[in-house]
């Protein structure tokens, strides 16, 4: 199973076997077998890539192989010490200061836990949790899936990041009517945020000024730093240490639900459970001052599925 996942994603028999540190015979003596077992062809020998088939077992063998690493953990941790891995994807503007508080405390609690963090979109870290790429994602609130639980840690607002010349610099908060004609950075159409903005636009019978219609929070955020022009991003994405910009709250945006995303049928692991732990301290303690939180964001101290 380790060698059809290695096929699978170093897209061949020779580059698996670099990845795996092995021989590219080894690996093709592995996957025959198991073709044999299975009674099935999992690779195209001519591409190199899988088969409809070899695809649908190596989804299967993702779970296989991470539950039997669970049953290591589990077995370990009741005699000893957390021991194991987490693969946990998290959108990037929460990565950026969420990373920073998790980790250490991670190592310091739990030395043998191997935690691993993948950076995506939530569109993308679903697909990841799906396919068992990933155990845990923490993301903005995904549409309904009977596949996923879903728990809302917190909710931040939308601000508007802009030069602090700017003649809006000096607002406690905007509305989506003062933004008419301003030069903006949104997301391209299609966008759930950018169709949001869309909405509500038209309903204030407001233009805005599009200089640039970019996909992806992070690099909105990362030019509007660079001066390129105001954007609308979520609170978490402003780091705290710019300076010569202003942040202003935008009231008639709803604010952005983060939380985190499970498999609705997967086993908790000794692992994963420290890790949920450790996030339920983080978000869901109001006033602690162990974790603070980034300005404009707000705890859920009483979270629901």
């Amino acid at each position: 199973m380790k060698a059809l996942i290695g096929v699978e994603d170093y897209g061949g028999f020779s580059s698996a076997a670099n990845a795996m540190e092995t021989v590219q015979s080894n690996i093709s003596t592995h996957i025959s077998k198991l073709e044999s077992e299975l009674d099935a062809v999992l690779v195209d020998r001519r591409t190199g890539s899988l088969t409809l088939e070899g695809a649908a077992v190596a989804a299967r063998a993702r779970m296989i192989l991470k539950e039997m690493e669970a049953i290591q953990s589990d077995l370990f941790a009741l005699k000893n010490d957390v021991r194991g891995s987490v693969r946990m994807g998290m959108i990037g503007t929460t990565a950026r200061w969420l990373i920073p508080l998790l980790v250490p405390e991670l190592r310091q609690r739990h030395p043998n836990l191997h935690f691993e963090v993948s950076e995506g979109t939530t569109t993308s870290l679903e697909a990841k949790l799906h396919n068992g790429t990933v155990d845990l994602a923490l993301v903005n609130k995904p549409s309904y899936s009977e596949d996923f639980a879903f728990k809302s840690l917190f909710d931040e607002e939308y601000v508007l990041f802009l030069n602090d010349s700017h003649p809006l610099a000096s607002r406690t908060s905007v509305t989506i009517a003062d933004l008419d004609g301003l030069e903006l950075m949104v997301p391209p159409k299609g966008i759930p945020f950018r169709d949001l903005l869309d909405t509500l636009a038209k309903r204030s019978k407001v233009e805005f000024n599009v200089i640039a219609e970019v996909d992806g929070v992070r690099l909105i955020a990362s030019m509007a730093f660079d001066g390129y022009a105001p954007a609308i991003i979520p609170a978490t994405a402003v780091p705290h240490y710019l300076s010569d910009f202003a942040v202003v709250p935008v009231s008639d945006l709803p604010n952005r639900r983060i939380g985190i995303s499970r498999r609705r049928r997967a086993l908790e692991s000794a692992p994963m459970i420290s890790v949920l732990g450790l996030l339920d301290e983080i978000f869901c303690q109001e006033g602690t001052s162990m974790f603070p939180m980034p300005q404009g964001t707000r705890k859920i101290s009483q979270y629901k599925p």
